[in-house]
């Protein structure tokens, strides 16, 4: 003899379990079916609250990534050379423009000496 299966969507939702069981008085009957609204109204609300959070979510990403970009672009501006010398200017630092590019600096090891 086959055992039945235990169906959730026939049994459960479908109420099948009230006939087997002679549980299928009146009260009982409406007391699944407000079981079932509840479960439904339920999750509708879950479902919704994690929409509206991931829109929050969404908005507060763009807006971090505009003041980023604004940032960025404001640093960039900051970081030219010019501005960096109206700055130092300004600070009255004593600081000056190099007069000669950079040269390289060769830099000897002592175990080089010895060769």
């Amino acid at each position: 003899m086959a055992k039945k299966r235990f169906d959730i969507k026939n049994n459960i939702l479908g109420g099948a379990f009230l006939t087997r069981s002679q549980m299928a008085g009146q009260w009982v009957f409406i007391l699944y079916i407000f079981l079932l609204i509840f479960l439904y109204i339920t999750l509708n609300l879950a479902v919704i609250n994690t929409q509206k959070a991931s829109s929050r979510n969404q908005r507060e990403l763009k807006n971090l990534k505009a003041d980023y970009t604004s940032k960025e672009a404001k640093l960039q501006a900051q970081s030219s050379r010019g501005e960096i010398l109206l700055r130092l200017k300004e600070s009255g630092s004593t600081l000056k423009d190099p007069s000669e590019p950079a040269r390289r600096v060769k830099k000897y090891s002592s175990q080089a000496k010895g060769l």
